[in-house]
């Protein structure tokens, strides 16, 4: 029996693509590194992606956008005598369309930068490998760039995907639970900048991010908020007001002991390319809460997510989804709706006031 190799498992993928009707992502590198350059392209190609231009500086990649036909561009933070930043701006100015991966080294000031970049318009960041991380950083392409795929976005939302519903606003006053991945940051901002100020019901995250980034984005997301985030610790009770955010490398579960949620930090295999993964998340609140949590799943790439939130209505838990004209990349949230796991689809905008409505916030004023 042979053994699959890198090139015929992305053979497989195209051809599943092919089949599928689906395009693959098309990609430009932004490297002034040419090793590097060649060793991102060949990488994305065999996770079934189209490297359509390879780029040595801002004005070369500016040039290859205004061609056309890129789906996506993967920009190093620190260029020679440039920096991605300035491209990213631009990007985001005049290619809003145009997916941006922003590459960072593993330094401290670079992961602040990184996360301070997705707020400005950066969708997803990767960390630049060395000899003894490559195999972990294959792992993070997967986790941007899930297979390779293009999600389609419907021209509208149809109200009759929602018919299937069986479950309806009330007071759920236990748990918030929010996925999110690729643009999450953002999104997950809105959201907790949106809540009303008595807002207290706690709130677990997980949002897929390379593992320097984490603390930052914590930080980031406190100060913009002013919510009370932090970076989960395992056996932590879950107690009003806290906001918390899965670290890298590990799974976040929720365990009840008695009439008391906990965090749980655990150490199994990756799911969608993702560790953490929302599905995991998702799975232990079926567990422990039936009827008294909410979750939500914001932009993303890939389908992660899709399963949790099936396990979630199974135990009387609603889940709300992003809708794709907000969504910079409507994969989890459209996964989610393909399997019939949505309860309702709302902007980005309008997601904290759904919130509000589906936990029953709005009715009693205050959460008891």
């Amino acid at each position: 029996m042979s053994v699959p190799t890198a090139a015929s498992t992305a053979r497989l993928a195209l051809d599943r693509l092919e089949a599928e009707g689906a395009r693959r992502l098309r990609v430009v590198v932004l490297d002034d590194d040419p090793v590097f350059r060649s060793f991102l392209s060949k990488t994305l190609t065999q996770l079934g992606l189209e490297v359509v231009g390879l780029c040595p500086s801002i004005e070369s990649a500016k040039r290859r956008l205004s061609m056309g036909d890129v789906d996506a561009v993967s920009v190093d933070v620190v260029l020679r005598e440039e920096s991605g930043l300035d491209f990213l701006t631009w990007c985001h100015a005049s290619h809003r369309s145009v997916i941006t991966v922003l590459v960072t080294a593993g330094s401290a000031k670079e992961a602040r930068t990184g996360v301070d970049a997705v707020f400005l318009g950066a969708a997803a960041l990767l960390t630049k490998p060395d000899a003894r991380s490559l195999g972990g950083f294959e792992s993070e392409l997967r986790r941007v760039f899930a297979d390779g795929r293009l999600p389609a976005k419907p021209p509208a939302a149809r109200p009759s995907l929602l018919k299937r519903q069986a479950l309806v606003p009330g007071l759920r006053t236990e748990l918030l639970a929010l996925g999110a991945s690729t643009g999450g940051p953002p999104a997950l901002l809105s959201v907790l900048s949106g809540l009303p100020a008595a807002f207290d019901v706690p709130i677990a995250i997980t949002q897929h991010m390379p593992a320097r980034h984490i603390e930052y984005l914590a930080d980031a997301l406190r100060q913009r908020s002013g919510r009370n985030v932090v970076v989960a610790s395992d056996g932590a009770p879950l107690t009003r007001g806290m906001v918390v955010l899965a670290g890298h490398g590990r799974h976040l579960q929720v365990e009840r002991v008695k009439d008391q949620l906990f965090t749980r930090l655990v150490d199994g295999p990756a799911e969608h390319s993702s560790k953490p993964s929302v599905d995991s998340l998702f799975r232990s609140i079926a567990r422990s809460c039936r009827g008294t949590a909410l979750g939500v799943v914001l932009t993303g790439m890939g389908e992660d997510g899709a399963a949790g939130a099936m396990e979630l209505r199974a135990a009387n838990n609603p889940v709300l989804v992003q809708s794709p004209e907000s969504s910079v990349v409507w994969g989890m949230p459209g996964a989610v709706m393909a399997h019939g796991g949505a309860d309702a689809m709302l902007s980005a905008d309008a997601m904290a006031g759904g919130i509000v409505e589906w936990m029953g916030f709005a009715q009693i004023g205050a959460v008891e």
